[in-house]
């Protein structure tokens, strides 16, 4: 290569060489090759008599080496031979699934080995099976939910809801439930797995036999006598639920735990293996010749003799050179790098010297493309490696991939190259900076000996209990604070590592040319992106396949903050450090601070942009900041980051220290009754010692975990990471609430980001967790009261209570359905009206079937026969009537969750729709199917109660002479219109949907909205006296989404029925219309067609309609800010929030537009 310039500069330095144990020949030719078979005897290990090309006793010199090496490569290939056994194995050489028989819907990852399950049951299977002989592989749990894994033939036949196991010819192991599965038959085998474990699925095809073994550990045979022989040849299958993910190792790297006699399903690259470890044995020799080279060239001496320095360098570059040229096409396999280039690394990150000299001749010898596959295959197998090593008590596998990641980041051009196209792109990073929990086996080492804090309901007994330890007590009280401080120690080791790691990420002072980034603007642009991938606004309905645990999220804003607040106090060029920095709000108008269309505190940016003159969006004390911006954006990063992501899991971590309270009580409540209870009763002492041993298994697990929990998430370093992160928001806030209108621009979430992490502080971190079960409590007697409304004799109880009691829980049910949970109180309100409302006396729904084994008098609830309650029935209309306020804002909140939960159904039906056409999705998730039937039943149930609140006082609607009538009643029409157009539009997609007949979608059809909606309007048009009967239909006349058709649907007399040669709707086809209803309906059609006349349609100049509804005129003006709508759009705007509509600025008075 390129030994021309080099081999000149090339002379002999005896003392150097002697001192680093290399002998010299008697025979030197000249200087430049002199030092070159030195080093070549040194690093190839030649011996007198090895030397197969020249003398025994003359050195081998550069211009023999290339085929020396190749001769040593020969060697190897013929001890390998040129065949490989394929016998007992049928298919490609490359075992991956086979994404094209899968069934469900599954993400695959690009290498078709890592699988996540997006519907209910997913399942998939490899591309190669065995028939003979003896085989295994290896899955890498990324989540622990429930997944069945293990083997499978060509015969099995999956579905969306049998997956491998419940076929006759498919064997499988689910550790979530501890089950072992065939043909639907399960039964307890092996042990609970975790993410991070791995599952080895061995298969025995010569002698029937199936084992499955847990991080290595062999669990005994599963499953015995399985069918072998002609006929039968076994693929490796998974069956995932929704949300799990898997990734498999069918032997493209080595395996974790192999299994002595037990083959790899892809077969092992062993020539190749053994040409890289003799090359790579090679090459960390002269890496290491290298590295002293570099170590030496300070000194005193050798300062002097820069050529002799030179020539050494340029000596051992060549050999690196003639070794990396034979190594490059070795490293496209992943096998090869993990199996021995990531052990090489191991053993040179001891000395960071070595690391970097081994990278240095990588960069500079390797063609980008070979750089690429090589540093891709590392990363991956580092992480893989991290992520899935046992964990010891002392964390030593963790730590070593951790230190080789650092070393491999000292180094400049590897740390941007890799932050630049893997850390982020092809890994997930943050994974790096997470500690796995380990599991009970594990932590039961680590925490021998356990204690807790008895609890009980009386705070005088605890402080009691405290003063009263027994010496067994206070000695295992104090041996596991001992063990807590042990492993906080432990982790704090290696956190150590990855906030360092983490700190060599934000080095802002790396950038070798003007134009050129540092790692710090790299790394700011990639956690941008991680952000943008990540966090997701509520508001934009995007399931991410691809996204970090939330606890890793958690793991990386610790480290993340602790790596920033180093460089803050660290940065020369700074001048505030970590407890004066805050985002400036001028920033918040650049470009590079995407915030994912999340609002301002003054409203939508677009909004903002065009209101804020450019000399009012200036801010004058910018000069006095002298951060580096790319610190400023990561800092906002930081408050997106725990806002959206790390809080939540905080609380959600909380809730396990709540649940270990639960059970201590539950036990202090059992050791009580049993010191009570009399020895004659031996059945029940029984039971409680049976309930004591559990309760005290489970307080001890638990004990162990909350020492966990309090040192990796709940630790005193995490609590000053949330602190810091309010004070630097809240400093931000303050700074902006001085910039005049430049307030306006900051983002809400940072207001909400002070709340949050003021939360976190008083209720997370604090060591009493203030809770109440009252909540709980209050969920328990609504369920129970929904059911004692639906059988006659105990609503006659509920209606036998006092008068002021029923009044009061009839008030409870009225109360807005805004800040409560709402769905239950709604189906009470149902059943008290079931019975009365048009076509409302059915036990099932028309065209739902009913089930035999309820026709009994006491069964399911929902499906009791109707019992109105005319009592509780006058109870709500005395309360609306009395309280005019209260029923506006009661209707208001009924409107807008049907509204919502309409728009939710319709939706859904669409992305449904959309799924059918679309060919490479096969099936819908069943979860989806459910969501939107429980969508169309919720606005059934709004319809119907807004139907009963009509019957009862249809006032609240039609009396105009009440503030907000006329607004509810035009709500009410646009709603019950939408409603209409959307289900008697023929072929539409309620239609469609509802002809397929779709799973879990049984009770989505055209009889219970349409019969519902018709209830109402006979409420409005028909029933009362004329005057309001008049205003009803004039309001009907004047909604521009209005269409007579859709009322001649109800009794099949629409356009499109009758151009339509399938069977028609119409309500004279069910039996559960009388034909009173049906007398009804036809009257509502005959005033309704009518009065068409009466409303004739305006045309409306586009710059006078409303930009809120695009129904109306603009009527209004708000003041002071003079935007404009129409009256019932800001009215009904008002009840909520007293704010504009567009700009958010606080409205003092609305007033006709005529009057300004």
């Amino acid at each position: 290569m390129a030994s021309g310039k080099g081999c000149k500069e090339l002379t002999t330095d005896k003392a150097f060489l002697q001192s680093k144990g290399i002998k010299f020949i008697h025979k030197i030719s000249d200087g430049q090759n002199d030092l070159a078979m030195e080093f070549i005897k040194h690093v190839f290990d030649l011996v007198p008599g090895t030397n197969a090309f020249a003398n025994p006793w003359e050195p081998i010199g550069l211009s023999m080496l290339s085929e020396f090496i190749t001769s040593r490569l020969d060697e190897i290939k013929l001890n390998f031979g040129h065949s490989k056994d394929s016998c007992g194995r049928l298919g490609s050489e490359t075992v991956e699934f086979d994404y094209t028989g899968s069934f469900g819907t599954l993400i695959v990852e690009a290498d078709r080995l890592g699988v996540a399950s997006q519907s209910n049951f997913s399942t998939i299977r490899s591309n190669v099976c065995v028939y003979k002989g003896k085989w295994i592989y290896e899955l890498l749990l990324g989540s622990k939910g429930v997944m069945q894994v293990g083997w499978c033939t060509s015969k099995c036949k999956f579905t969306e809801e049998d997956g491998a196991g419940d076929t006759q010819c498919s064997f499988a192991f689910d550790g979530s439930r501890v089950q072992k599965w065939n043909m639907k038959m399960h039964s307890k085998y092996g042990e609970g797995w975790l993410a991070g474990d791995i599952i080895s699925c061995a298969i025995d095809c010569d002698k029937g036999i199936i084992t499955f073994l847990r991080n290595g550990c062999d669990m005994g045979d599963a499953f015995t006598g399985i069918p072998i022989g002609p006929g039968y040849a076994y693929f490796a299958a998974v069956s995932l639920s929704h949300n799990e993910n898997l990734r498999a190792n069918f032997g493209s790297t080595p395996l974790r735990y192999p299994l002595e006699g037990y083959y790899p399903l892809q077969y092992k690259p062993g020539a190749d293996a053994a040409k890289a470890c003799l090359l790579f044995t090679y090459l960390e020799k002269l890496v290491s010749l290298l590295a002293d080279v570099e170590m030496d060239k300070t000194s005193d001496e050798l300062m002097k003799k820069q050529t002799s320095f030179r020539s050494q360098k340029s000596t051992l570059t060549i050999l690196g050179a003639h070794i990396i040229g034979v190594l490059a096409p070795l490293l496209k396999n992943s096998y090869v790098v993990e199996d021995c280039m990531l052990k090489v690394l191991l053993d040179l990150s001891k000395n960071h010297e070595s690391v970097n000299c081994f990278l240095d001749l990588f960069f500079s010898l390797l063609q980008e493309q070979e750089l690429k596959l090589c540093m891709d295959n590392l990363i991956i197998s580092l992480l893989s490696n991290y992520r899935f090593s046992p964990m010891l008590a002392d964390f030593a596998l963790q730590k070593s991939y951790l230190n080789l990641l650092h070393s491999l980041l000292l180094h400049v051009q590897t740390r941007k190259y890799l932050l630049k196209n893997v850390l982020f792109d092809r890994v997930k990073f943050p994974i790096f900076l997470h500690v796995k929990p380990p599991d009970d086996k594990v932590l039961s080492i680590m925490i021998p000996h356990v204690w807790y804090c008895h609890t009980s309901k009386n705070e005088a007994e605890e402080s009691a209990y405290e003063e009263q330890l027994s010496k067994d007590e206070e000695y295992d009280k104090r041996k596991y604070e001992e063990s807590c401080d042990l492993l906080r120690a432990r982790i704090q080791e290696l956190e150590e590592i990855q906030i360092n790691i983490m700190k060599l990420l934000l080095i802002g002072d790396d950038a070798a040319a003007q134009n050129e980034q540092s790692s710090r603007q790299i790394f700011q642009q990639k956690f941008r992106e991680f952000l943008k991938e990540n966090i997701i606004s509520p508001h934009l309905k995007i399931q991410q396949f691809n996204h970090c645990p939330p606890l890793v999220q958690l793991c990386f804003f610790n480290r993340l903050v602790k790596a920033l607040q180093y460089h803050l106090d660290h940065d020369c060029s700074s001048n505030l450090g970590r407890n004066e920095i805050y985002v400036p709000c001028q920033k918040f108008l650049d470009e590079p601070f995407d915030y994912f269309d999340c609002q301002r505190l003054g409203g939508l940016l677009s909004h903002l942009k065009k209101t804020c003159s450019d000399e009012n969006c200036t801010v004058s004390d910018t000069s006095e900041i002298a951060v580096d911006e790319t610190l400023i954006e990561i800092v906002d990063g930081l408050i997106v980051l725990y806002n959206s992501t790390a809080h939540k899991q905080l609380g959600k971590m909380c809730s396990l220290r709540e649940t270990f309270q639960e059970y201590i009580v539950a036990l202090t409540d059992v050791e009580k009754k049993i010191k009570i209870c009399p020895n004659e009763l031996v059945d029940v002492l029984a039971e409680l010692n049976h309930a004591c041993s559990v309760f005290t298994e489970k307080v001890v697990e638990q004990a162990r975990h909350m020492a966990w929990i309090i040192c990796v998430i709940y630790s005193v370093d995490k609590q000053e990471d949330v602190h810091w992160l309010m004070l630097t928001a809240l400093r931000s806030l303050e700074k902006a609430s001085t910039a005049g209108q430049l307030i306006r621009f900051v983002p809400d979430f940072y207001v909400e980001a002070c709340i949050n992490s003021y939360n976190a502080l008083t209720s997370y971190f604090h060591p009493i967790i203030p809770y109440t079960r009252l909540e709980d409590i209050q969920d328990s007697l609504i369920q129970a009261l929904a059911c004692f409304v639906c059988y006659p004799q105990s609503l006659r109880a509920l209606e036998s209570m006092p008068e002021e009691n029923c009044i009061t829980m009839t008030k409870a049910l009225l109360a807005p359905y805004e800040g409560r949970s709402w769905a239950q109180t709604n189906w009470i309100l149902l059943r008290l009206w079931k019975g009365c409302g048009f076509a409302y006396r059915y036990k099932h729904l028309p065209h739902l079937k009913p089930v035999k084994s309820q026709d009994h008098e006491h069964t399911t609830a929902n499906l009791q026969k109707p019992c109105p309650s005319k009592i509780f029935q006058m109870y709500i209309q005395m309360i609306l009537n009395l309280d005019t306020d209260g029923a506006t804002k009661l209707l208001d909140t009924v409107l807008n969750q049907l509204n919502w939960a309409f728009s939710e159904f319709v939706s859904m039906l669409q992305e449904f729709h959309n799924n059918a056409a679309t060919p490479s999705i096969l099936w819908i998730n069943s979860r989806q199917l459910k969501i939107c039937a429980t969508c169309f039943d919720i606005s059934v149930g709004l319809l119907r109660v807004l139907e009963m609140i009509i019957h009862l006082n249809p006032d609240l609607f039609l009396d105009f002479s009440q503030p907000n009538s006329e607004l509810l009643l035009r709500r009410l029409f646009q709603l019950l219109t939408q409603v209409l157009n959307r289900v008697t539009c023929k072929s539409n997609i309620f239609d469609i949907i509802v002809a397929s007949s779709m799973p879990g979608l049984d009770t989505v059809d055209h009889f219970p909205i349409l019969a519902a909606v018709t209830g109402i309007l006979i409420q409005l048009v028909i029933k009362p006296n004329k005057v309001s009967q008049e205003r009803a239909i004039a309001t009907i006349m004047t909604e521009p989404g209005f269409q007579l058709g859709s009322i001649e649907f109800l009794l099949g007399d629409s356009e499109e029925n009758s151009d339509s040669d399938e069977d028609t709707f119409s309500f004279t086809d069910y039996k559960e219309v009388s034909a009173e209803e049906e007398q009804l309906v036809e009257e509502l059609l005959s005033i309704l067609r009518g009065h068409v006349s009466l409303a004739p349609r305006q045309d409306i100049e586009e710059d006078m309609l409303c930009s809120i509804c695009y129904a109306h005129t603009k009527t209004v003006k708000f003041l002071p800010c003079l935007h404009q709508s129409c009256r019932s759009c800001i009215t009904q705007h008002l009840m909520n929030k007293n704010e504009c509509f567009f700009c958010k600025t606080a409205i003092t008075e609305v007033v006709q537009i005529d009057d300004l």
